[in-house]
């Protein structure tokens, strides 16, 4: 088998390459590695990057063919960008999505192609990734109740009841192009990547788990963000959570519909905040 290309998918939301570690990481990949790799930056910022910015993040990335793509100020959905990357793809490539704010070091790409070329037929690689001393992917996912894995062995795993999050994930182009019915566009920011595995999961038995460890933040509750800032993160939250158990069946649907219901209750006492019940 000959080396794997890859088309790496990063979005951005109002802030500067620079400031993006994953694109610092993904700078620090060694130049026999980047012919192998192009990347399509998406900017959903509200203003495009400075040609300043624009001359130091192609410094950064030399080697990688990248294409920087600012949405013109609207922040478009990620569904919809994945779904035009998808379009992109070449067959043979592999898809690689990330998010801004995950972590690597230079060997990531090296690793993958090694995974890759050992088990060619294997249409999905996942890295395992880390959050404030917890393995947060791969983790278990039973109807609407995610769980964290306290160990994950690298190799071919099993993938019933497996979830992941979106960044470090590696998608063949054969799969991708030929049998993916594509991201659900109503599932917009959160839970893509649940949308995702839970369509892998229907038509494949395993997965991949690369023997790699990298970084990520979750920061869904960002300090400072004010009422209405959340409100709005908590009701997208909500409804793309229950539109992804809706194709799981009314049981799935209600059952869900109630677990919301407690957390609200969690979130409000989290947050002080009494309002967070009664969103609606």
């Amino acid at each position: 088998m000959t080396r794997p290309h890859y088309l790496v998918i990063i979005v951005l939301y109002n802030k500067f390459p620079k400031d993006s570690s994953s694109i610092r990481s993904l700078a620090d990949i060694p130049e026999q590695q980047r012919a192998a790799i192009r990347c399509i930056v998406w900017d959903n910022s509200r203003h495009k990057l400075p040609v300043p910015q624009q001359e130091s993040f192609s410094t950064m990335l030399r080697g990688i063919k990248y294409d920087y793509r600012h949405n013109k100020g609207a922040n478009i959905p990620l569904s919809r960008l994945y779904n035009q990357s998808i379009r992109e793809l070449a067959v043979e490539e592999y898809l690689v999505l990330l998010d801004d704010d995950s972590a690597f070091g230079p060997d990531l790409f090296a690793k993958y192609s090694q995974a890759i070329v050992e088990h060619p037929d294997m249409d999905l690689f996942l890295p395992i990734v880390h959050c404030d001393g917890k393995i947060v992917s791969p983790a278990r996912m039973w109807w609407f109740k995610g769980s964290y894995l306290r160990h994950v062995t690298p190799g071919v795993m099993n993938c019933k009841h497996i979830t992941a999050i979106n960044s470090g994930m590696v998608i063949s182009g054969q799969y991708l192009r030929k049998r993916f019915e594509g991201y659900d566009e109503d599932i917009r920011f959160y839970f893509t990547d649940n949308d995702f595995m839970s369509r892998y999961t229907a038509s494949h038995q395993t997965l991949y788990v690369v023997d790699y460890h990298m970084k990520h933040t979750l920061d869904f509750y960002s300090r400072g963000e004010n009422f209405t800032t959340k409100k709005k993160r908590f009701l997208e939250l909500r409804r793309s959570f229950l539109r992804l158990m809706k194709r799981k069946g009314l049981l799935a649907y209600s059952l869900t519909v109630v677990y919301l219901f407690v957390y609200s209750i969690k979130f409000s006492i989290q947050q002080r905040d009494i309002r967070y019940i009664f969103l609606s």
